[in-house]
C-alpha cells in the first residue's frame, strides 16, 4: 500500500481538485465570469440602455411585410431563424448585466421545477388581461395582419412543435431579459419610481410589435404592462420569460390550426 508523505494532499483531493480545474473549462469558466463580473451600474444608465435597444431591436420600426411573415409561422426555418437571432441577443444583454450590477441585482437565478407551473398560471393571466380587449377590437374590425396570413404548417406538426417551443422559448427569455430585468433596473436607476419604469417599458416593448397593425400594439402594451407587473410582485425571471413562451406557442399553435 502506497504511503502519503507527509504535507502531501491525498490523491482523492487532488482528484478532486482536477476535476473542479476541468469544470472550469468551456461552458463552467464562461459561467463563473458571468456570476463573478460585477463592478457596477453604468454611469449614464438611459444611454447604456438607449444604445442596446437600438442594437437589438431597431429593425422592428423597419417597413416589413406582415402578410410575409405570417405565412412563415408554419415553416421551420423560420423558427430556427428566430433562435439564431435571438439567443445571441439574450446572452449579449446577460453578459452586460453580469459585468456591471451582477446577475443576482436583477433577480436572476437559478431554475426551480415550481417555476414551471408559475409560468403556467402566467400564461393563463396573459390570455385573461387580453381577452376582453381583443374580443372589444374584433367587434370593431380590427385585426391582427400577421395572424390573419398564418396557414397551416408547412411540415408535419409534429415536426414542427419543438421548434415552435424552442423559438418561443428564445422569445420569452429574450425580451423577459431585455424589457423587464434589464430595462426597468436601468430605469429605476435613472430615477424611475417601479410603476413608471414599468409604464416606460411596457411603452417601449408594444411600440417594438408595429407590425402587427393598431391591435398588436396595443395588446403588446397590455401584455408588457401585465408581465412587468408580475416582475415587481414577485421578481421571478422564470415565471414571466415562461409564462411569455406559452402564450406565444399559444398563439401560433391557434394561428396554424384555426
Amino acid at each position: 500500500m502506497d504511503e502519503i508523505e507527509p504535507g502531501s494532499a491525498p490523491p482523492q483531493k487532488v482528484q478532486d481538485a482536477e476535476s473542479a480545474a476541468r469544470r472550469r473549462t468551456g461552458i463552467g469558466r464562461f459561467a463563473g465570469q458571468l456570476a463573478t463580473l460585477s463592478p457596477g451600474g453604468p454611469a449614464r444608465p438611459l444611454l447604456e440602455a438607449g444604445l442596446l435597444f437600438a442594437a437589438l431591436y431597431l429593425t422592428a420600426y423597419l417597413p416589413a411585410d406582415p402578410m410575409a411573415i405570417g405565412s412563415s409561422l408554419g415553416r421551420p426555418d423560420f423558427h430556427a431563424l428566430v433562435m439564431a437571432t435571438l439567443i445571441p441577443k439574450a446572452l449579449l444583454v446577460l453578459y452586460l448585466i453580469a459585468r456591471s450590477d451582477g446577475l443576482a441585482a436583477f433577480g436572476l437565478v437559478r431554475p426551480r421545477i415550481l417555476d414551471g407551473a408559475l409560468g403556467l398560471l402566467c400564461a393563463m393571466g396573459a390570455v385573461s388581461v387580453l381577452i376582453v380587449p381583443s374580443l372589444i377590437f374584433s367587434i370593431l374590425g380590427l385585426r391582427n395582419p400577421l395572424i390573419d396570413a398564418t396557414s397551416g404548417p408547412k411540415v408535419p406538426l409534429l415536426l414542427l412543435l419543438p421548434l415552435v417551443l424552442a423559438s418561443s422559448l428564445a422569445v420569452g427569455y429574450g425580451e423577459e431579459l431585455f424589457f423587464r430585468s434589464y430595462l426597468i433596473r436601468r430605469l429605476r436607476q435613472a430615477g424611475l419610481t417601479g410603476p413608471w419604469a414599468a409604464l416606460v417599458s411596457s411603452l417601449v416593448f408594444g411600440s417594438a410589435h408595429g407590425l402587427q397593425g393598431p391591435l398588436g400594439l396595443v395588446l403588446a402594451t397590455l401584455l408588457g404592462l401585465y408581465f412587468a407587473w408580475r416582475w415587481l410582485d414577485a421578481g421571478n425571471i422564470h415565471e414571466i420569460a415562461l409564462g411569455h413562451a406559452m402564450y406565444d406557442a399559444g398563439v401560433i399553435l391557434f394561428a396554424l390550426l384555426r
